[in-house]
């Protein structure tokens, strides 16, 4: 339903093209091939009991590297989104200026490709090794290493401490400028700001509690545990996974509930009803390429707020 929303696939335009669209977009085809491929294979271990990772040599392989592909694009795309929302509230329009759709395409492309490339190791690590018993196998990975880089570097700092860092100091200075600027909070781009700060703050609270996993699991890794330490262990781990997961499919609710339009269109849409006019006019004030708000025929420059 994302990918409806950002995209104009639907009939009745919900939001104008700018960079946080593109971002949200780019968020949510990420967070379809996390979901779909990852929490199929999941089932399909848990539900089903078929071990499909430690079977079959591709889906270790793929399952890893593109979970790891989709996280990051996930993440830092809700941390570019949030900087641009930083850029288009703010009153400087030497600033402004910075939010702009071809700079978006260049900041996705090279991020995904990044990504993409950081991870490539994962496909020549990974694999399915007999157990010790050998009567099974297991999809893991034998590299101190590469366990070392990827606990400490990958996890704990690019997906966890970054992308955190980012939802802090942009939410707020975006917060700040929403209070300076009065004409901002007549636009639509104020329910895309409030659509995107509210998902960085889900994704902010998931990433305090992954952070807090992987430190728990490094500090307590060698300490010698009984059985209820470790039934512990594993209500907390299981807890985790699950607000990771909702984190990536809940993205739409929080939608839903921060934009009015997004309400509006979704009601015509169930409901079959045609655009009106009023209503197109309402979603299409936006914030041009030169600092200043088009809302219908007028331009308007950004007013201070004096108060």
């Amino acid at each position: 339903m994302n990918i409806l929303i950002f995209s104009s696939l639907l009939k009745i335009p919900v939001f104008p093209p700018s960079p946080g669209r593109l971002y949200l977009l780019t968020t949510a085809i990420a967070n379809l091939v996390f979901v779909g491929y990852l929490l199929l294979t999941r089932i399909l271990i848990s539900g089903f009991f078929i071990p499909v990772t430690n079977i079959i040599n591709f889906i270790c392989k793929s399952r890893f590297y593109i979970g790891q592909v989709c996280m990051f694009t996930s993440l830092f795309c809700t941390s570019f989104a949030t900087i641009d929302q930083y850029f288009i509230s703010n009153r400087s329009v030497r600033i402004r200026q910075l939010s702009h759709l071809s700079f978006a395409r260049i900041i996705i492309l090279v991020s995904v490709f990044l990504w993409c490339s950081i991870n490539i190791p994962v496909l020549f690590l990974y694999n399915v090794y007999p157990k010790n018993n050998g009567t099974s196998t297991v999809c893991t990975v034998y590299s101190p290493a590469w366990s070392f880089y990827y606990t400490y570097f990958q996890s704990l700092f690019l997906l966890c401490l970054v992308p955190l860092s980012i939802f802090i100091i942009f939410g707020i200075l975006t917060r700040r400028n929403l209070h300076s600027v009065r004409q901002f909070h007549r636009s639509i781009s104020r329910q895309m700001t409030k659509m995107i700060l509210l998902q960085a703050t889900a994704m902010g609270l998931s990433l305090f509690i992954a952070t807090v996993q992987i430190i728990y699991q490094s500090v307590t890794m060698n300490i010698q545990k009984d059985a209820l330490r470790n039934a512990q262990d594993n209500i907390f781990n299981t807890v985790a996974n699950l607000l990771t997961y909702v984190t990536y499919f809940g993205d739409f609710y929080i939608y839903l509930y921060s934009s009015k339009s997004l309400r509006q269109a979704l009601k015509r849409i169930i409901f079959n009803h045609e655009t009106t006019q009023s209503i197109t006019n309402t979603m299409f004030s936006t914030q041009n390429q030169n600092g200043t708000i088009t809302n219908r025929n007028k331009v308007q420059p950004i007013e201070k707020n004096n108060s």
